[in-house]
C-alpha cells in the first residue's frame, strides 16, 4: 500500500473521530466543568507531576502562549499550581494540584459515561476487533508526534 492511499485513510478517520469528539462535548456540554483543552493539559499534567511551560506546550501541541492563558486561568481555579524553579527563576513549573486531580477525575468519568453509551450500539461481534484496531491505530501512530 502507498503512502498517499494510507494518508487518505488516516485523513477520513481523523474527520471521524473529530466528530465523535464534538458530539461528546456537545452532550457533555450541560454538566462541564473543564473545557477540552483544559481537560487534556490536566490530563497531560497528572501523567508527568510537574513540567516547565516550553515542554508542557511541546507535549500537548500548542503555542506557549495560548497555553500561558489557559494555565493562569486554571491556577485561579485552584486545578493548577505554578512553581518558580529555585535554582534559575526563569523557569517556571506547572503541576496538578488535589483539586485538579479530583475535577480531571470526575470530568474523565463523565465523559467516559458518553463514550460508554456509544460503544454500546456498536455489535458485540465487532467489538474485539473495533479495540484491537484501535491499539493498533495507538501503537502505530503514538511515535510519530515527537
Amino acid at each position: 500500500m502507498k503512502d498517499r492511499d494510507l494518508s487518505i485513510i488516516l485523513l477520513k478517520n481523523i474527520h471521524l473521530f473529530h466528530s465523535i469528539v464534538k458530539v461528546i462535548v456537545n452532550e457533555h456540554n450541560e454538566t462541564r466543568i473543564l473545557t477540552e483543552r483544559q481537560f487534556f493539559a490536566l490530563k497531560k499534567m497528572s501523567e508527568l507531576d510537574k513540567m516547565e511551560l516550553k515542554n508542557l506546550s511541546k507535549a500537548l501541541h500548542v503555542s506557549t502562549s495560548s497555553l500561558c492563558i489557559l494555565l493562569n486561568k486554571l491556577v485561579e481555579q485552584g486545578y493548577v499550581y505554578r512553581e518558580e524553579d529555585r535554582k534559575d527563576r526563569r523557569n517556571t513549573f506547572y503541576g496538578i494540584t488535589d483539586n485538579g486531580k479530583e475535577v480531571l477525575e470526575k470530568e474523565k468519568n463523565t465523559i467516559l459515561e458518553i463514550i460508554d453509551s456509544k460503544i454500546g450500539s456498536i455489535e458485540e461481534s465487532k467489538k474485539e476487533d473495533f479495540s484491537n484496531a484501535l491499539e493498533l491505530i495507538y501503537d502505530t501512530l503514538k511515535d510519530t508526534l515527537k
